[in-house]
This record gives C-alpha cells, structure tokens and sequence, in this order.
C-alpha cells in the first residue's frame, strides 16, 4: 500500500510532526507494510506539495525515534521491529499527552465532553 499523508493546516500541529504521526500511524495499523519503502524525499514533497526540507525533518526525526532506516542507494524503509527502542517514560507520556489533547480538541469541536469521550474510550477497548 501506498503511504497517506493527509495534512491538516488549520490543527496547529507543525507539518512535519503531522508527516511523522502518519508515518507511525500506518506502522502501527499495518497500512505500511515491513518491508515496503517509503516515498523519497523529493517525492512526498511534491505530492504533498510542501518544501522538501519539511520532510526531510520528518524523516530525520523518524529515523532518530527507530521508525524507518536508510539504505545508502537503495531508499528509506521501516526499521525491523527488533531495532526500535524502546520508548522512555518520558516519551510514552509525550505521546499519550499528544492522543489525548488532540482526542479532546476533536471531540471539543463536536461538543462532545470529556466524561462522553471518557465512557467511549473504555467501551471501545479491545
């Protein structure tokens, strides 16, 4: 499958932060398979019609954090699961404070509580 980026530029939410969720988003769902390579550089840009510097920070970051790996010549692909590390304390709640408050701002646009996306969330587990 191919990687959907979809930006939002009304979320104030940097655009290159918003390439890395939809990078680890589509890890995490399986939407971007192992083995798959990743648009290049120059390629996302231009489909997303951004600089390209903005991706590059993206990928850059992605790769800091154990995502994807570069392969001199051959293109950018997933990390093996085994390579990642794992996540800190600290970064697991920068992450988990980062779903929430974009959780909330989203339900907040829909008049929905807090106590509403409470009960919704511990329905919804699996």
């Amino acid at each position: 499958m191919a990687l959907e980026v979809k930006l939002d530029y009304d979320r104030g939410v940097p655009i290159y932060r918003q390439i890395f969720e939809a990078v680890v988003s589509a890890l995490a769902t399986g939407a971007l398979d192992r083995g798959e390579q990743l648009p290049t550089i120059h390629e996302l840009a231009a489909r997303l019609e951004v600089n390209p510097n903005t991706v590059a920070r993206a990928y850059r970051e992605l790769e800091q954090d154990g995502y994807i790996a570069g392969k001199r010549g051959v293109g950018t692909f997933p990390a093996e699961a085994g390579d990642a590390p794992a996540p800190s304390a600290a970064d697991r709640d920068h992450v988990l404070r980062g779903i929430f408050e974009r959780a909330w701002a989203e339900a907040a646009r829909h008049r929905i509580g807090l106590s509403e996306l409470r009960a919704y969330f511990r329905k919804a587990q699996p």
